[in-house]
Order: structure tokens, then C-alpha cells, then sequence
């Protein structure tokens, strides 16, 4: 399982998480994919329920995602522009800015992953009150990823932040191991429970944005899948020079 951890649980799991499976690693079927093409899913026209989200399925939920034995081509995402991840959820948009300095080939994964169209149609398995929202999942339980992983490793002295997009690993990855899987700080309390093992690759800074990762906070009990299902609908890179 990919989770991110609260600082004081990180030691006690790590044996425990050391006898899971690391996804991608043995019994999935890998492609070497050389130019992934920009997913063209027609922009989602959703219906807010009482708690602003629609939880309905995009027709799409559920789709077969490819894997990769090494990860996709780099989108080549110089620092010299800005890059965001745009993401229409069943809770609103997420705006990500990212953040290719600090988080480097797991940044330039997840945007790979997300100009393919890899995210779209995944959910949002994993909501933890007042702490992290979680997804990227093509399993949908946190046991999936996309049959590769990268290293990227934070500051050794990085304090996350409310809004950080940062990449869930399992306990016994190293520091900055990523796959597909990614985790939203949803407060600045939860950022400070955590420890500097997750790669870094962006930030949700926006009003917008903030309302929708409140949204998503809200539907969190415990540590587990929200009270209803929220999907990813599409991801889009784009670039601002």
C-alpha cells in the first residue's frame, strides 16, 4: 500500500508495510510507451448535490490504464514557464502549480501521467480529516501505480504545507519513491504531522481550489474511502510563459 503517514505512526508501520507488495513491481502486464498522446476527453459538465459535489461515475471510471516498465516520455517542463496540473473533480476544480525544482523527476512523472490522461476517470480512494486526500490510484484501494516508480527526494528540512501535492510511497520505499499515486495536504496541521519522505511536485494555491480540497476534506471519517465517491473526471498539463 501507498500511504503517507503522520510523523509518529512512520517507524511503527514500517515493518508492517514492508510485507506489502510494491505495485508494478511483479505479476502486471508492462508496455514501453514512447509518445503517450494527450488525452481529448470532452470537458465534464457535472451537477452539484447539497454538498457540492456530484458523486456520479465518469463513463469512463473503471477503464484499463496501461503500464509502463520505465515512465513516460518527460514533458520537459523548464522552470523558465509556469506549469499546471488542472483537475475537474467530482468536488470542483484543483489548479496544480508545479513544482520542478523541488520535486524534479516525480514532478516531471505526474505531469507525464496526466498529458497521457492517465488520471482521469480515477478517484479519490483515501480522505483523511484535516490531514491528506488521496488518489492517483488506477486500482482504486492504494495498492496501484502506474509499473514504474521514480526517486525523487524532498529537502532534508522540507515542512509541508497546507495545499502541497506530494507522491504517497509504501513504508518500504525509500525517501521520494513515486508512482501514480498523490496526496494533497488538506490543512497546515497536517502538514506539520508529516515527515520529509514524500516527493514533492506542486501546490493548489488558488481560492477556487482551496474551496474544492475543503469539499473533499469534509466527506474524510477516519483514515479511509470518503463517505461517497469522488473521481478525478480529467487532468490537463498546460504551460503559462
Amino acid at each position: 500500500m501507498r500511504r503517507v503517514l503522520p510523523l509518529a505512526l512512520v517507524l511503527l508501520t514500517a515493518a508492517l508495510l514492508a510485507a506489502c507488495n510494491v505495485p508494478g513491481r511483479e505479476g502486471e502486464t508492462t508496455s514501453t510507451v514512447e509518445a503517450p498522446p494527450e488525452s481529448t476527453a470532452a470537458a465534464p459538465t457535472l451537477n452539484p448535490g447539497a454538498d457540492g459535489c456530484d458523486h456520479s461515475a465518469p463513463p469512463y471510471a473503471g477503464e484499463t490504464k496501461p503500464t509502463y516498465d520505465e515512465a513516460p516520455p518527460d514533458p520537459l517542463i523548464p522552470p523558465t514557464s509556469t506549469w499546471t496540473v488542472t483537475m475537474v473533480t467530482s468536488c470542483g476544480p484543483l489548479t496544480i502549480t508545479l513544482d520542478p525544482t523541488t520535486g524534479g523527476a516525480a514532478t516531471s512523472s505526474f505531469a507525464a501521467l496526466a498529458r497521457a490522461g492517465f488520471y482521469d476517470g480515477l478517484s479519490f480512494h483515501r480522505v483523511v480529516p484535516g490531514f491528506v486526500v488521496q488518489g492517483g490510484d488506477p486500482a482504486g484501494n492504494g495498492s496501484g501505480g502506474p509499473g514504474y516508480t521514480v526517486d525523487a527526494a524532498p529537502p532534508t528540512d522540507y515542512r509541508y504545507r497546507n495545499g502541497d501535492v506530494a507522491m504517497a510511497k509504501a513504508g518500504n520505499e525509500p525517501a521520494g519513491a513515486a508512482g501514480s499515486q498523490f496526496f494533497i495536504v488538506s490543512t497546515e496541521s497536517g502538514g506539520a504531522m508529516l515527515e520529509p519522505l514524500y516527493a514533492v511536485v506542486g501546490h493548489v494555491t488558488d481560492d477556487a481550489s482551496a474551496e474544492t480540497l475543503k469539499k473533499l476534506d469534509r466527506l474524510g471519517v477516519a483514515d479511509g474511502p470518503p463517505v461517497e465517491p469522488v473521481y478525478i473526471w480529467t487532468a490537463r498539463l498546460s504551460e503559462t510563459k
